[in-house]
């Protein structure tokens, strides 16, 4: 490679480069390693190898990064970098000391850090977003040679050219949900764990709010109250509701997985994907367990394919994609508060992007507008009849202000001498100092939130929030930094022990508690396969998996993040613009997570299922107004595109 690099630049070129590669090695290697906890204690070998090694790939990929002729390719792998670096930066820091900026006067040094790091972040970027754009033409270029055609050309999208759709879904689903029966014996009846408790005590009193969504708290419910009265106890309800959830989890991962089946998706790409959704433990345990968050993530999926589907312009409209759209849409803002929030700002985004080309995109946002804002038209009379069938009371606007709540509570644990008397008095009235102390959990905005007092001057609360920000940036944004780390911190230990750690108590990277009810209301567990449990449960209440190298970023929920960036860069690239579409709500959605309580990998799991099978859109047949990455005729030189 090195060589290739030598003969297309000049002599004195070269040099220039191999020096600059050379001198960004040494300093990134020593930044990294003055970031890293891990490079303290281990073995002098170890540290040996870990610099050389390190140094060696860092000038290679540096080198061909910087003699790089494509100065598009070059542009885009540096703004991801930055993005990319700066998260990387600000999570060691915050990992070893407490803070991202203990002075103002340390901003150079940051910006340098993540300045020179961002070189090396580009270096490694570059050959996935090249790499990605040849394995998109060698897709297309291997289905087009399955035609008969002396000139390969696609079949037209709406040609049926495979098995029944139907085929395809039942074998995926039915082989998912087998593999799922172990883990449902070994936990049987249910993972009654999360809010569980909460939701069915507004069932069991009749009396409800809409601080949980009220269609999950009646889907819950039923199947409670199924058990209660009719089956003879309530753990056969909930064995029942786990038995449901998994067909229903198991069907919208096989309706996926045929769906990208019929859009000639690699197959070693389709077996990965069922790999993942077959054996994952996230996926097994959640499918049986009672949060919300399991069935709004499989809306979410439903919601992103139909999305795809509605906005194709090779597409027929039919009259089935558009009332699916319409149906999933008002179940995905039914089954989640904040869904409402990911949706609205990107309704002009995705409009912007079917306008962006007219003659290919004619029509397609009209038809866009028109269905979504129904769907908000049938999601807001939904709710109000939901609310006012069962007399539920309006939730409380806590969870809205779990941010800037930390932010305000941080500043008093870590700056109370420092502040003036009258901003101390005003303080109390909200964050009281004898408890504020020791409620304070850096990584858990409800301690604070759900003790705090706000009802009774909102206007003073938001006021007194901002003079303390005016006066104590840092610690606000090292609040904000803390409480959200593990959605963009890749190697964020925090939020698998968020409420505690080990088997014992059932927390850990997952809960799986069983939480208690009233007498004769009791779940009972009774696992038939209690060797599989105690493996289960060594993984994701042990956080066994963190000792699993390469692996265990899988877990990590900043990872899901990170994997749907590299698709809108490799999207953008590309120019295959519409494949941005899908992808808007969930960075809207991704947005409302930083904001939440605190970071949970069943916040996350809407991204775990959906994004990898975003990514696999980027192997689907192009539109004519996508890349034009398009099946060549064999023996001539096309140029794609101008990366200059």
């Amino acid at each position: 490679m090195l060589q290739k690099l030598f003969e297309n630049t000049n002599r004195k070129k070269f040099i220039h480069i191999a020096v600059i590669s050379l001198l960004l090695s040494g300093i990134n290697i020593n930044l990294a390693a003055s970031l890293e906890p891990w490079t303290k204690s281990c073995s002098r070998p170890a540290l040996l190898l870990f610099y050389t090694a390190g140094v060696l790939l860092c000038f290679l990929l540096t080198a061909l990064f910087l003699g790089c002729a494509k100065t598009r390719l070059k542009l885009h792998s540096l703004l991801w970098g930055i993005l990319m670096t700066t998260a990387y930066v600000l999570g060691c820091r915050m990992r070893r000391d407490g803070t991202a900026l203990p002075r103002l006067s340390d901003l150079p040094l940051l910006l340098a850090q993540i300045l020179c790091l961002s070189v090396f972040a580009a270096a490694c970027i570059a050959p996935l977003l090249q790499g990605g754009l040849r394995l998109m033409e060698a897709s297309n270029l291997s289905r087009a040679s399955e035609s008969d055609s002396p000139v390969p050309a696609l079949p037209p999208a709406g040609t049926d050219t495979a098995a029944p759709l139907w085929q395809a879904w039942l074998f995926f689903s039915v082989t998912v949900l087998a593999c799922w029966i172990p883990v449902f014996l070994a936990y049987y009846p249910s993972v009654f764990a999360y809010d569980a408790e909460g939701q069915l005590y507004q069932v069991l009193a009749h009396d409800y709010s809409t601080h949980h969504p009220l269609l999950h708290t009646i889907f819950l419910g039923f199947f409670f109250q199924l058990g209660s009265n009719v089956l003879g106890s309530c753990s056969a309800g909930m064995a029942v509701h786990s038995a449901v959830q998994m067909l229903i989890m198991a069907s919208v991962f096989g309706y996926a997985l045929a769906f990208l089946h019929r859009k000639k998706i690699p197959a070693w790409l389709q077996v990965v994907l069922f790999l993942f959704y077959a054996f994952f433990p996230t996926n097994s345990i959640l499918a049986l367990s009672t949060t919300k968050d399991v069935l709004f993530s499989a809306l979410l999926l439903l919601h992103t394919l139909c999305l795809y589907q509605l906005t194709d312009p090779s597409h027929t409209p039919a009259a089935g994609n558009e009332i699916s759209y319409l149906l999933w849409t008002v179940l995905l803002l039914l089954f989640r508060n904040n869904a409402l929030y990911a949706l609205l700002p990107g309704i002009p985004a995705i409009c912007f992007l079917l306008c962006r080309k007219a003659k290919a995109g004619g029509g397609l946002w009209r038809r866009y507008l028109t269905l979504t804002l129904l769907a908000l038209l049938l999601t807001g009379a939904g709710n109000t009849a939901l609310k006012s069938a069962l007399q539920a009371q309006s939730g409380s606007p806590r969870e809205m202000l779990s941010i800037p709540l930390q932010q305000m509570a941080r500043t008093r644990v870590t700056a109370g001498q420092s502040l003036s008397f009258d901003m101390r008095q005003a303080l109390d009235r909200y964050l009281p100092e004898e408890w504020v102390l020791a409620a304070y959990n850096p990584y858990l905005a409800d301690p604070v939130k759900n003790r705090a007092v706000i009802h009774d001057d909102p206007a003073g609360l938001i006021r007194t929030w901002f003079r303390l920000g005016l006066e104590h940036p840092q610690a606000y944004l090292d609040a904000f930094l803390d409480n959200s780390i593990g959605y963009w911190f890749l190697e964020d230990r925090t939020h698998a022990q968020i409420y505690g750690l080990g088997t014992e108590s059932g927390f850990g990277y997952l809960s799986t508690d069983n939480r208690t009810m009233p007498a004769g209301f009791e779940v009972e567990e009774h696992s038939y396969l209690p060797a599989l449990r105690s493996a289960m449960e060594h993984i994701v209440s042990d956080n066994a998996y963190q000792k699993i190298p390469v692996l265990r970023i899988l877990f990590a929920p900043a990872f899901y993040w990170w994997l749907l960036c590299m698709f809108m860069a490799a999207v953008i690239y590309n120019r295959q613009y519409r494949l941005l579409i899908p992808a808007v709500f969930l960075v809207g959605y991704y947005l409302t997570l930083l904001f939440s309580p605190t970071v949970l990998i069943r916040y996350m799991y809407p991204l775990v299922v959906t994004v990898p099978v975003l990514c696999c859109f980027l192997l689907c047949r192009p539109t004519e107004w996508t890349a034009p990455v398009s099946p060549l005729p064999r023996g001539r030189n096309v140029k794609i595109h101008n990366d200059n």
